[in-house]
């Protein structure tokens, strides 16, 4: 079944309209109807997040990742293999499931074979100053602990996690977020949920 073919039956299967559709990812009714026609072939990732969000289905079903596997190929670029989780939000915090999506390539330079990966999408603007934006692809290294000033991936409660740069000031852990417009993540030192769960490696930005 063509990915034309499967929006629309889920969308019907899930009794949306267009305009329902349009409002979840931020396009016109007249672009989500472009989508099941199959007039547009290609979309940004954060579209994708979006829509695989709202028809509750695995972004991997929408797009798969041979298309990048051949970009990085043709060009000479060395890349690795890294799991992809649900979105990771860059905004209030959103939930992050424990089974991965999907394998996906990514390029390798920077990134030491010796260490383990994972990504998300970044989904929200509160690290845009930091120059991450919906959409982008973040590369996290794995670990439970990052130096005060890094960006990270945290969990702050069971099954939330959030990219923001770490800080400890005055025995208080605070999560920044790089945009004024949103507010600063104070940890309970006593909150046996909050966990780092990597430290950002790499930012792959969302294009056109």
């Amino acid at each position: 079944m063509d990915i034309k073919d499967i929006i629309k039956k889920r969308r019907k299967e899930l009794k949306l309209t267009l305009i329902d559709i349009a409002k979840a990812c931020d396009v016109s009714e007249a672009t989500v109807s472009r989508w099941e026609s199959g007039d547009i072939g290609d979309m940004k990732r954060s579209r994708i997040a979006s829509l695989a969000r709202v028809l509750q289905i695995s972004p991997s079903i929408i797009v798969g990742n041979e298309e990048d596997e051949e970009i990085y190929k043709s060009a000479g670029i060395d890349y690795i293999r890294i799991p992809l989780y649900a979105n990771l939000c860059c905004g209030d915090g959103g939930f992050v499931e424990d089974n991965i999506i999907e394998y996906i390539p990514v390029p390798s330079k920077g990134l030491s074979m010796s260490s383990e990966y994972f990504a998300q999408i970044a989904d929200g603007y509160s690290m845009k100053d930091a120059g991450i934006t919906n959409g982008d692809l973040l590369v996290f290294e794995k670990t439970n602990r990052v130096d005060n000033g890094v960006i990270g991936c945290f969990c702050v409660d069971e099954n939330i996690a959030t990219c923001k740069k770490y800080t400890e000031r005055n025995n208080m852990i605070m999560l920044m977020p790089m945009n004024s417009d949103y507010d600063v993540i104070i940890i309970d030192p006593m909150n046996s949920s909050f966990r780092c769960l990597g430290k950002l490696k790499k930012i792959i930005k969302d294009i056109e």
